[in-house]
Formats: C-alpha cells, sequence, structure tokens
C-alpha cells in the first residue's frame, strides 16, 4: 500500500514537473501574451492610440529601463561572488559541518542557502547550489545516505526569503528618491501625495519584517531537519572524510599564472582588483557617512549603493581582473531574461498606469476587501502572478500600481502592501521551478526530485506569512 502511494506521488510530480514545461511557454512568450491580454483590456476603455502611447511611454520609460539594469548588475554580481575562492572556502566549511550529522546536513544548506539568499539572491541561489551539490557528493561517495533531491531542495531556499531582503526589487527601488511617482505619477494629485521614497528601514528592516521573516528561516529550517531524519540513512561504516581535496581543485582555477607583459600583470596581478575593490567598498562607506540627515532611516541603501558594496567584494575576493571577467562569463547568461523580459514589463505598466485600467484594477481588489484581508490578497494574487512573471522586478513594475492606488483607496500604509507583494512573489517560487533552472543544472538532479521538498516548504512557510500578514494588519 505504502509503495502504492509512493508510486502515485511520484507519477504526480513527475506531471506537475512535465505540465509545467508543456502548458507554460517562455517566460519571454508570457511576457508578450501578458501585454496583449493588457492592450485588448484597455481598449475595452479607451481608444487605440492611447493605448500604444501608454505602451510605449512604458516600454522606454528611462527610469525603469534604469531599474533593470540595476536588477540585472545585482544577479550578476550575486553570481559572481558566489564562484569566487573565499565563498568556496566557505561552502567547504559548511560542508564539513553538514555531514557530522546526516540527518542534520539539509537543515545546514537549507539554513546557509537562506541566510545567503537574504543578502542576495543570486548569491543565495549559486552558493545554495554549490553547497548543495558537495553534500550530494560527499554523500554519494562515502555512504551518507542523504537523499539528493532533499539537499537540492534546501539549496533552493534562498529564494523563499529574497524578495524581503537586501537584495529585493521592489523595497529597494522604492527607496530611491522619485520612483514612487515615476511608476505612479497620479499619485503627485492626491490630498496627501504618496512619498518621494521609502527607505528600506521600513520595509527590509522594519521589525514586523524581520519578524517574520525570521519566522520563516526558523520554520524552513525545522521541516528540513524533520525530513532529514525521515528520508536519511547513514551508514553504520561511514567515516567522516574532508572535503578540502575538492577545495585544492576549485581554487586552482585561480591561481595567478606568471605575466610577462604590463598587460598581463595588471590582468592577472592583484594590484589593480584590491586597489578599485578597495575604492569601491570606500566610497559606499563614504556615501553612508555623508548620508547623516538619512542615516537613522537608512535612506542611503539603495540599489545603487548594493551594488557598490558588491562590485567591490567581487574584485577584492577574485584578486584580479581575470579571474573576476572569468566567473563573469559564467554568470552573465543567468541575466539575459532580465534583459529581454524588462522592457516588456514595462511596457505593460505603462498601459495600466496610462488608460486608467488600474483604477478599474484596483477598485475591484479593493471592493472585495477589506484592511485586515487587503495585504493577503496582494499576497495571494502576487503569488499567482509570479508563475506567469518569475521576475521580481517585473513583477514590481506590472503589480506596484495596483499595488499603490489600492493601499492609498483603503487608508492602508504603503509599506505593508509592497512587502506583502514582496512575500507572494517569494513565495510560490517554491511552486514553479522556473529559477531553480541554474540549481538543477548544477546539481544534476530533475525537477521532480526536488518539487516534493519544495512543496512540503511552500505549505510550511506560506502559515508563516499568512499569519504574520493577519497580525501586522
Amino acid at each position: 500500500m505504502k509503495e502504492s502511494i509512493k508510486a502515485k506521488g511520484s507519477r504526480w510530480l513527475l506531471a506537475y514537473s512535465q505540465g509545467f514545461h508543456k502548458f507554460l511557454p517562455s517566460p519571454f512568450a508570457i511576457a508578450l501574451l501578458l501585454t496583449a491580454v493588457a492592450g485588448f483590456s484597455a481598449l475595452l476603455i479607451t481608444e487605440a492610440d492611447m493605448v500604444l502611447r501608454a505602451w510605449s511611454d512604458g516600454l522606454w520609460n528611462p527610469s525603469l529601463l534604469r531599474f533593470g539594469f540595476q536588477a540585472m548588475f545585482m544577479l550578476v554580481l550575486g553570481h559572481v561572488l558566489a564562484l569566487s575562492a573565499p565563498v568556496k572556502y566557505l561552502l567547504d566549511k559548511v560542508v564539513i559541518l553538514a555531514v557530522k550529522n546526516s540527518a542534520l546536513a539539509p537543515a545546514y544548506v537549507a539554513l546557509f542557502a537562506l541566510m545567503l539568499g537574504w543578502l542576495n539572491w543570486g548569491l543565495g541561489l549559486v552558493a545554495g547550489a554549490l553547497l548543495a551539490k558537495s553534500v550530494i557528493d560527499k554523500s554519494a561517495k562515502h555512504g551518507y545516505g542523504i537523499r539528493p533531491g532533499l539537499l537540492g531542495a534546501a539549496g533552493y531556499m534562498g529564494l523563499l526569503v529574497w524578495h524581503s531582503g537586501l537584495s529585493g526589487s521592489a523595497p529597494l527601488k522604492v527607496a530611491e528618491s522619485g520612483h514612487l511617482l515615476s511608476l505612479y505619477p497620479k499619485g503627485a494629485d492626491w490630498q496627501l501625495p504618496i512619498p518621494d521614497s521609502i527607505s528600506i528601514s521600513s520595509t527590509v528592516l522594519s521589525t514586523w519584517n524581520i519578524a517574520i521573516t525570521l519566522g520563516v528561516i526558523f520554520a524552513v529550517v525545522l521541516l528540513f531537519a524533520l525530513l532529514g531524519h525521515l528520508f536519511t540513512k547513514p551508514s553504520e561504516d561511514s567515516k567522516l572524510v574532508s572535503p578540502q581535496s575538492s577545495l585544492k581543485d576549485e581554487v586552482r582555477s585561480y591561481e595567478r599564472v606568471g605575466a610577462s607583459s604590463i598587460s598581463e600583470k595588471l590582468d592577472n596581478g592583484r594590484g589593480l582588483a584590491w586597489l578599485f575593490g578597495v575604492l569601491f567598498l570606500g566610497t559606499a562607506i563614504w556615501l553612508t557617512i555623508s548620508s547623516e540627515l538619512e542615516a537613522t532611516r537608512l535612506g542611503f541603501i539603495t540599489p545603487d549603493w548594493i551594488n557598490l558594496i558588491l562590485l567591490g567584494l567581487a574584485l577584492l575576493a577574485h584578486g584580479s581582473i581575470k579571474n573576476l571577467l572569468s566567473a563573469l562569463e559564467k554568470a552573465i547568461g543567468g541575466a539575459s531574461g532580465i534583459l529581454l523580459q524588462f522592457p516588456i514589463y514595462f511596457g505593460i505598466m505603462g498601459i495600466v498606469t496610462g488608460t486608467g485600467l488600474v483604477n478599474i484594477l484596483s477598485g475591484a481588489l479593493v471592493s472585495s476587501t477589506s484592511l485586515t484581508t487587503l495585504p493577503l490578497a496582494i499576497f495571494t494574487s502576487s503569488g499567482v502572478l509570479n508563475i506567469f512573471i518569475p521576475s521580481g522586478g517585473g513583477q514590481w513594475a506590472v503589480q506596484g500600481p495596483l499595488v499603490i492606488e489600492a493601499c492609498h483607496s483603503m487608508g492602508m500604509s504603503l509599506e505593508k502592501g509592497i512587502m506583502a507583494m514582496a512575500y507572494g512573489d517569494q513565495w510560490t517560487n517554491m511552486l514553479q521551478p522556473f529559477w531553480a533552472l541554474p540549481l538543477l543544472g548544477i546539481t544534476k538532479l530533475k525537477a521532480q526530485d526536488i518539487l516534493p521538498f519544495t512543496l512540503a516548504a511552500l505549505i510550511v512557510s506560506g502559515l508563516v506569512f499568512i499569519i504574520g500578514l493577519l497580525l501586522i494588519s
């Protein structure tokens, strides 16, 4: 009977995974289809020339195009940093800690991925995948008996907290002066105009967001500790073997070769990379110190400031221009989707805001909710929309005006609306396997290997998010 249930579950997960690839086209194709839906919807309330004008204005909106580059740069730099020797050294230390108790190894991997994902989603995704792969290899080689799919799912957990963390697209972007008005100019005419910016001290670093995020981390780590005990069969005669040999293999590619010319010395030497690494970090510190009026509100933390920190750390961690560029070649492909999709999403935003469609949509949302349930409505709608728009930044461009209008109509603070959207966006990353593709490539796992465990994380974290949103309402 148990075997029959297990077989049925495996077939369902396989069908579920294949269904995403069969019925959902590429994210770029979905973006074009959503553009068509928005355009036809707008034609019901206005003229075609106004729709085309609004679409064109949104498509090449300068401030939003800058936002797209910032998001792409943040992803690439996080990935580059994850490929550096110091991060790989740290990963090996975590591997040693994880395999000391094979049943708790998934919990260690999940905790590490969650912490790094909160810091930077690109760093969390790649480092989590590399860590999961290292533990999978050790388990297979030395007979620790840890289920590979469970470890792969644990390495993916950084995507469950990224949007409520320091690289979250929406909270970082609204911290920039003028972004809210550029996204929704109508807000300038309100009796109480929307603010020029919202500092991350009121969103990401607010007490309630930190409490909700810590609640999610605690619940998910506890879940993987339980799953580790259920799905791990440790071998009695296996011995702990230090993974330091693999560290040497990984670091070998970062050794500098002899340089015979000035150009080679500049590319392979530490001097130029370390000089500008220190310069970038020093500039970030100077910006922090010089922003005295905003220091208590952390107003200096914007996408540009985060990218400045990441660029400086990447230069110092790789130690040479050549190593940095080598890692960049591996990382740049992950940003290709953002490059193509973001302008399309900006065009959708232009249609929604420029034709008055946002008033109809927000009116429907407000009429079906109350001040208490509005955060839940934003959360669930954001989770559903994330299946079709897997990019958090693109989703903010599309859903942001609706969130702003709904919060204004209901008298709810924008901070809560923004974070409710962020929670929904990151939550259903556990449901759709789009962002898991890099992890699956690194670990050589299949989507159906990790789905049983990511779906469990979806349920557990969803309960925490819902309870948290009800409490802050």
